[in-house]
């Protein structure tokens, strides 16, 4: 056995992952650097986004590939294939710290805050520009990598450009309501509520992009039959779902240590999380006036954010998204019972949407 399904996430895969994403980005930084060395200092900036995750996206295309084709001989090409996700993941992250004005992501500065401080004086533009650009090749390179496994039949090329058309479009969709812009339902025939706007647009950015893509991506490039990629479906959505719950748990409650961002800027930002429209809908008319003045204020201070989560946790918000996410989580896992997976995939798929549910960062 290769990697271990009941530790999913493992030193020994996050290693394998690392190795592939290094031998990667040396070349690509390569041929960056050979058309002017002087921007070597800029590329560095976004080569850590790649290698410093927590490799969900991989280990859930992996043991999709598994589930339906067992173990490979050979674990390289898979590995290029698993690891690219993370490639593409380092891209979008450059770009969403960019929209969402982060200064940092897992502890260090962000792409853009790093980058404006390379002149003097620091210079914003710069910063943009290498967040847009850096994030740009980050992709390329992951769809590159992608390429380079061999594992892309026309199916699963198309299961990664969807992929990245989602995200794509969950992206554009959450700067587009954040800015107060209204989304109409798939028939186009009225605008979404609140509430429905967030599920939309976590399907969209979150759900398909973290669990469904790569899930779908492994087991197309294992060649799957419509039993198991059915199965498989029905396995990713809530666990996507899941997944992303419990990054809005995180984003107002977690450690700031453990997650290396900001704890409370989403409320800060004005994300109508699924977390926050809960409390919205919960909350009593004190409880909903100490929320209005937190969200969408971006100097809001941490003794009214401290406030805030006082309302979310006892207003039962919190408590509601958390057995939301344990449902989820064991309707996802029953899936699995009829996708006819090989026992080690579907082990490793199990183990996986625990710890996506049980993570602290």
């Amino acid at each position: 056995m290769i990697f271990d399904p009941d530790d999913p996430l493992n030193q020994t895969f996050r290693d394998a992952v690392a190795h592939t994403l290094s031998d990667a980005l040396v070349d690509a930084r390569a041929d960056i650097a050979g058309f002017d060395a002087a921007l070597g200092p800029l590329i560095d900036l976004v080569i850590p986004l790649a290698l410093g995750g927590k490799h969900f996206r991989p280990a859930f295309l992996w043991w999709a590939h598994v589930g339906v084709a067992g173990e490979p001989a050979d674990p390289a090409p898979l590995l290029r294939l698993a690891s690219s996700l993370d490639l593409i993941h380092a891209g979008l992250l450059a770009h969403d710290d960019l929209i969402d004005d982060a200064a940092t992501r897992r502890g260090k500065p962000s792409v853009h805050a790093g980058a404006s401080r390379l002149s003097d004086p620091p210079n914003q533009a710069l910063g943009a520009a290498a967040a847009i650009v850096g994030g740009l090749l980050l992709i390329q390179w992951g769809e590159r990598l992608a390429q380079q496994s061999g594992l892309l039949t026309p199916k699963a090329q198309k299961g990664l450009d969807d992929l990245l058309n989602r995200v794509l479009a969950g992206q554009l969709a959450d700067a587009w309501a954040s800015a107060g812009g209204d989304l109409t339902g798939p028939g186009g025939e009225r605008p979404l509520s609140a509430a429905e706007k967030v599920a939309e647009i976590d399907d969209l950015k979150a759900a398909s992009y973290t669990v469904v893509g790569p899930v779908t991506l492994g087991a197309l490039a294992g060649r799957a039959d419509a039993q198991q990629l059915a199965g498989l479906d029905r396995f990713a959505w809530p666990v996507g779902r899941a997944f992303q719950a419990r990054d809005d748990v995180l984003a107002v409650f977690g450690d700031e240590a453990r997650t290396g961002k900001p704890s409370g800027n989403d409320l800060r930002q004005g994300k109508v999380t699924a977390l926050v429209g809960s409390a919205l809908t919960m909350a009593d008319a004190a409880g909903l006036a100490t929320l209005h003045a937190v969200i969408g204020d971006i100097d809001a201070s941490d003794e009214s954010v401290a406030r805030a989560r006082d309302v979310i946790a006892s207003c039962g918000a919190l408590s509601a998204v958390e057995r939301a996410i344990a449902a989820d989580i064991d309707q996802g896992v029953r899936a699995l019972d009829e996708a006819g997976l090989a026992p080690v995939g579907r082990a490793g798929l199990v183990a996986l949407a625990r710890a996506a549910a049980d993570r602290d960062s």
